[in-house]
């Protein structure tokens, strides 16, 4: 009996693969039931991880300026310089993008009759489109005639006094922001607890591992060990990255006189946090963009764009986040690709850190498989 024992976990593990695959469907709904009733402790470990990053780079700064002195302070001293550090960064981005977008916004609608009357006009020629392009003519008539703030001020009126039941639509909408709202709220308290005793939370969860899983302790330790490295280094990576690329592209847009070049940076730079594809879709949100003041410009900050792009992936993407990771380039492609399939636009966030640590696991184990054999090997000849 004995030595089948070491078969147990296998086939549990393969009778919950089967009853996850007969009942997919009751399985999924279960889950996404847990999720939701937990989102709050997720938002609050998500949270709680990325200013933990920020949050131990700041207690090293205190250390170092006040050695062992004030150390009941530390912590709480350490915790809200993070999370103000995260919010300016944020009001930051918001101050520069939010006012620029709206001047942009307003030129192009105030423009845009002026630009596509021609077009407007030869496609008006069909009678099959005729019924389509005549409302568009005139909402566009209008705009251009009067600002954006005066025309948005018609809509919300518009969306009072209009067709039955859109406040009652309203009101749901104001309650789904509510929620998540009071969301946001109990994970940022719940992360408030977790970065003030993480270190008790750890050495609890540690205890439990060493009395339930002795065995399996020393390999859970060190798979979550390289989990927290990988993630680790790949916000740093991402983050120094991000801000690398969006410095550069805010000083080359003054350098060659593009309009909103603060606002491009920023644009790219908050962008560039996804990984690979991110820097493209912030360039094409600011292409537009500048395409309001001119056309010329749009063209000639994409040829830009294109060539900064170029020089960040061959040179401070290795650099910066690869060495950091040590993942190939197409496994990081991979992982965005499936993970951002399954998972949507979390699963490209951290499909990367995912991909690299069970790359890791492996690297590392078919490493020590390898020189073991090679133990075996030379034993046999001797």
């Amino acid at each position: 009996m004995q030595k089948y024992q070491k078969y147990i976990p296998i086939a549990i593990v393969a009778f919950i693969f089967y009853l996850a695959t007969l009942y997919w469907k009751s399985f999924v709904s279960l889950l996404g039931a847990i999720i939701k009733a937990s989102s709050a402790i997720i938002i609050g470990l998500l949270m709680a991880y990325v200013v933990n990053i920020l949050m131990i780079q700041f207690e090293k700064l205190y250390q170092y300026i006040f050695k062992k002195k004030y150390q009941k302070a530390k912590r709480p001293l350490c915790i809200i310089l993070s999370y103000l550090s995260v919010v300016a960064l944020f009001g930051l981005l918001v101050a520069i993008i939010v006012p620029q977008i709206i001047d942009a916004t307003e030129l192009l609608l105030k423009n845009s009759f002026k630009a596509l009357s021609p077009y407007l006009n030869n496609l008006s020629k069909y009678p099959q489109l005729r019924t389509f392009i005549t409302p568009i003519e005139t909402f566009l008539s209008d705009l251009s005639k009067g600002s954006l703030s005066s025309t948005s001020t018609d809509m919300l009126k518009h969306l009072f006094t209009g067709a039955s039941g859109l406040l009652s639509n309203m009101t749901k909408v104001l309650s789904s922001i509510a929620g998540i709202v009071a969301t946001l709220f109990f994970g940022f308290m719940f992360s408030l607890y977790l970065l003030g005793s993480k270190e008790i939370l750890l050495a609890q969860l540690n205890r439990v591992l060493k009395t339930y899983l002795p065995k399996a302790y020393p390999r859970i330790s060190y798979v979550a060990h390289v989990f927290n490295e990988s993630i680790k280094n790949f916000v740093i990576g991402q983050v120094t990255e991000a801000l690398i690329i969006g410095v550069l592209a805010a000083l080359g847009c003054t350098i060659l006189r593009f309009p909103y070049a603060l606002m491009v940076g920023a644009i790219i730079g908050t962008t560039a946090l996804i990984p690979v594809l991110g820097a493209y879709l912030g360039a094409l949100v600011s292409a537009f963009l500048i395409f309001t003041i001119s056309p010329v410009k749009a063209i000639q900050f994409l040829i830009f764009i294109v060539i900064l792009q170029q020089f960040e992936d061959n040179l401070i993407y290795p650099r910066v986040v690869g060495t950091s990771l040590g993942l190939p380039g197409i496994w990081v492609l991979a992982s965005i690709t499936v993970f951002g399939g399954v998972f949507g636009f979390g699963g490209v966030i951290f499909g990367v850190p995912i991909t690299s640590a069970l790359y890791t696991l492996l690297r590392n184990d078919l490493h020590r498989r390898m020189k073991q054999r090679r133990k075996e090997v030379i034993t046999s000849e001797e």
